[in-house]
């Protein structure tokens, strides 16, 4: 179990993301991050009475751009999450930066601080293709990053990457594919471009001021992704993730395996004593809520028992090793047999999922409709009918 925390500042908001970020000028940036600070200190607390003694292992700071905090006061609040939560001894601490902003003297700076893992939002290894998404950095910072996390003592590093951009050809994602492989980080995330509602991506496309590539060459993408990475020693364990023998992310297996966590910030998303809350994406009603000691959720619900399974068997099933009987029978008293017993005959049947030694899993046709499988396990939407292509 872990704690996910969101740092929602960015230097420039990229044209396809959704997340809530916010761009802060230079004059308000260290008054704003201080009180954004003070908020997240206050908020672990109020969990830390609802939490118990159950120990935490991972700590996630997600964005936005989470190294734009300066090191001393990240440093602090890390320290702080050690003290006041009940961790174990060595967590896994990752933190997100960008290429763009992370310096030798920052690397170093996570380092003291504690951080033991870095995600580095690479996106591409195209100078032309970053900057058609709005991205500062350029592909040579991207090796230079590595490099520098690695003279700090930090090994354990992950690249973000997304196929299917604007005017991204199937040979540039080889391209990208074999020279973010050639860097050997321990793990890469291979994302699909999503085309998200209201960010000046979509916008442009729907104008028809950018064109992307077709549902074919993603497909190609996405194979070559599994090939080209398993052929470089990476193990796929989840649909869009590889590692290096043993170097899988442990905080996001907590989120495939359905399992609680804090989530501290403005839009984080917990699931503490069986309530999953989302708080509202909205920072400066974050800073007044907790001024006032409550926390400002954009939605609060206790989740019963079915749903508890069903969101068991949905995210399950994204791992590659699937979803294992004996694990869900110890978790809820029954096989996944008795609740979804016709779900699962029908995915067998059009050989999307295969039980393999005790757990049930994609096959490889079932990897491109993860929509369509994830989907037949939310009761009540009807046969098959739940989800589309991936």
């Amino acid at each position: 179990m872990g704690v996910y925390v969101h740092i929602p500042f960015c230097e420039q908001k990229c044209s396809y993301c959704d997340f809530y970020s916010v761009v802060v000028g230079a004059g308000e940036f260290s008054s704003l991050t201080d009180n954004y600070l003070v908020s997240l200190r206050q908020e672990a607390l109020y969990y830390r009475a609802l939490w118990g003694d159950s120990p935490l292992t991972t700590i996630f700071f997600g964005g936005g751009t989470p190294s734009l905090l300066p090191p001393e006061k990240l440093a602090d609040l890390i320290a702080f999450l050690r003290t006041e939560l009940p961790f174990v001894t060595d967590p896994e601490i990752t933190i997100e930066a960008n290429p763009h902003s992370l310096t030798e003297a920052g690397a170093e700076a996570l380092a003291a601080a504690g951080v033991n893992r870095v995600s580095l939002g690479a996106q591409s290894f195209q100078d032309d293709l970053l900057k058609a998404i709005g991205r500062l950095h350029r592909a040579e910072q991207i090796s230079e990053s590595v490099r520098s996390l690695r003279r700090a003592g930090i090994d354990n590093i992950n690249l973000d990457l997304i196929f299917g951009l604007p005017g991204q050809s199937v040979r540039h994602w080889q391209e990208t594919l074999e020279q973010a492989a050639a860097l050997q980080p321990t793990h890469l995330s291979c994302y699909a471009l999503i085309l998200e509602p209201g960010t000046p991506l979509a916008a442009w496309h729907e104008a028809g001021l950018v064109q992307l590539p077709n549902d074919d060459d993603q497909a190609d993408m996405y194979g070559l992704a599994r090939s080209l990475l398993r052929s470089a020693g990476y193990e796929h364990y989840e649909i869009s993730n590889f590692c290096l023998p043993g170097c899988a992310c442990q905080h996001n297996l907590l989120y495939w395996r359905n399992r609680p966590h804090i989530a501290l910030g403005t839009a984080a998303a917990g699931y503490v004593n069986r309530c999953r809350y989302i708080n509202a994406p909205d920072l400066h009603g974050y800073l007044q809520s907790w001024q006032s000691g409550n926390p400002n959720y954009l939605e609060c619900e206790q989740v019963g028992v079915e749903q508890e399974m069903d969101d068991t068997m949905m995210v399950g099933m994204r791992l590659i090793a699937g979803v294992a009987e004996e694990e869900f029978r110890h978790r809820f008293g029954v096989s996944y047999w008795d609740v979804y017993g016709e779900e699962i005959t029908e995915l067998v049947e059009r050989g999307l999922v295969v039980e393999v030694e005790g757990s049930l899993r994609v096959t490889e046709q079932g990897l491109f409709l993860e929509n369509m499988v994830s989907g037949a396990f939310l009761r009540g939407a009807g046969p098959l009918d739940k989800g589309g292509a991936k």
